[in-house]
């Protein structure tokens, strides 16, 4: 038998598992999310050997592209099309500011991220898929920790710093209230001025 490199090994190791996963789940029959998680787990291990960020960003924009939901037929209510589709990277990015927002003020890391999921759910928006862990609040974690290692795309970095500054444009003192009482978060709603 052939021995692997112990990163090669990993790497099997991990592809092996997202195969066993999207096999035994029911309503998986999405090829296009299981090619996203192996390139995912590929774009992990490649940064971990140290490949730098710019021969990473063609796959991770690859990535990204996978993960975005296919063009739906303008039909029914934002709740009824956002039903069971991921959250998009650029409402990702926006979140991880919001949670660098709170842990600034204060707040505990997990704690910031569990506030920050608690109102995503509200808003009918699930969990990242990706990251393993059964908690969204820590799938949400990972996503971010991904940002801040230029593991997401270029647009999620583009968008991150967007809403960053426009974030800090508001005065500090009213910076909390209004991300959470005007969902500054969410596109979809028109922020109260």
């Amino acid at each position: 038998m052939q021995t692997l490199a112990p990163s090669v090994d990993r790497l099997g190791a991990a592809l092996r598992a997202l195969r066993q996963v999207h096999a035994r789940d029911a309503e998986s029959d999405d090829k296009t999310l299981l090619g996203a998680q192996c390139l995912h787990v590929v774009i992990s291990q490649l940064a971990e050997e140290g490949l730098a960020q710019e021969d990473l960003q063609p796959l991770i924009e690859l990535e990204a592209s996978l993960r975005q939901p296919k063009a739906q037929a303008h039909s029914g209510s934002t709740a009824n099309r956002r039903k069971r589709r991921p959250p998009s990277e650029n409402l990702l990015a926006r979140v991880a500011a919001v949670i660098d927002l709170l842990v600034k003020a204060g707040s505990d890391e997990g704690d910031a991220a569990q506030t920050v999921m608690r109102r995503l759910m509200a808003a009918g928006v699930p969990p990242p898929q990706q990251g393993g862990d059964a908690r969204g609040w820590k799938r949400l974690l990972m996503w971010r920790a991904d940002l801040s290692h230029g593991l997401a795309s270029a647009e999620a970095q583009a968008e991150y710093e967007d809403f960053t500054r426009e974030v800090e444009a508001i005065p500090a003192n009213e910076r909390l209230k209004r991300v959470f009482d005007e969902q500054l978060w969410d596109r979809r709603r028109k922020p109260r001025r």
